[in-house]
């Protein structure tokens, strides 16, 4: 394939995920020449299947090293990195105790209110200058399925769920780089939910009153964020 043709493979494979991924390796394409260009395609296998392959599994490897550079603390429950445009927030991993301690509804609704402060704290930050380049909240977890989809559905997430059979998927994998991501995380042995939301929708006043609501309801059952309340 010619360099024109694998940019226009390169390009059909954007997401809003993977965009500063994919304009780096255009760019990286841009500088080299044809014979390069054809070198490099031989190697992987010169046709679009194969080289769609590549892209695919360069691009999980360059998000995966992203998604797991240091993450930071921004609550008591949750941590943060940084990774393309997006701010990508780390669920808590180990909720076994809390499980034990709270049962499922109390838990749920423990790890919803700590997102929304952790979102809040975020968002405070970056209207005072910080997370400028980054347009949006992202999540990727085995957590992220049933219950807390419902939750992030009706604050406005964009969500979606890969079911282990889709994850074991070769064809799907290699056209659907999230997908590809999830896996390079977590295996393809459970299901993964992922949540996005953008700043400009958390900063509307429809998102914060819907996020007011879902506080005072937390509240209602006894659940805070002091530690020390927190039940169920």
């Amino acid at each position: 394939m010619k360099k024109d043709e694998i940019k226009s493979l390169l390009m059909s494979m954007r997401s809003a995920e993977n965009e500063s991924i994919i304009n780096y390796l255009l760019g990286e394409i841009d500088m080299m020449d044809d014979h390069s260009i054809e070198e490099a395609a031989n190697k992987v296998g010169n046709n679009e299947s194969s080289l769609r392959e590549f892209f695919t599994r360069k691009i999980a490897e360059v998000q995966e090293r992203n998604t797991h550079e240091e993450h930071k603390p921004i609550n008591e429950m949750f941590t943060y990195g940084i990774s393309g445009g997006c701010v990508h927030l780390h669920l808590p991993g180990d909720l076994h105790r809390m499980l034990s301690e709270k049962g499922f509804s109390g838990t749920m609704d423990t790890v919803n209110l700590y997102l929304l402060d952790a979102i809040d704290k975020i968002n405070n930050s970056r209207n005072l200058g910080r997370f400028q380049g980054q347009d949006s909240i992202y999540m990727i977890s085995p957590i992220l399925l049933g219950r807390e989809m419902k939750f992030l559905d009706g604050l406005d997430f964009e969500t979606h769920s890969y079911r282990k059979g889709k994850l074991s998927d070769k064809d799907f994998i290699s056209n659907n780089p999230e997908a590809s991501l999830a896996v390079s995380i977590f295996g393809d042995d459970k299901n993964i939910g992922t949540a996005k939301i953008g700043f400009d929708k958390i900063n509307s006043k429809e998102w914060q009153e819907k996020k007011k609501q879902a506080i005072s309801k937390f509240a209602s059952k006894g659940i805070t964020l002091d530690s020390d309340s927190v039940s169920r």
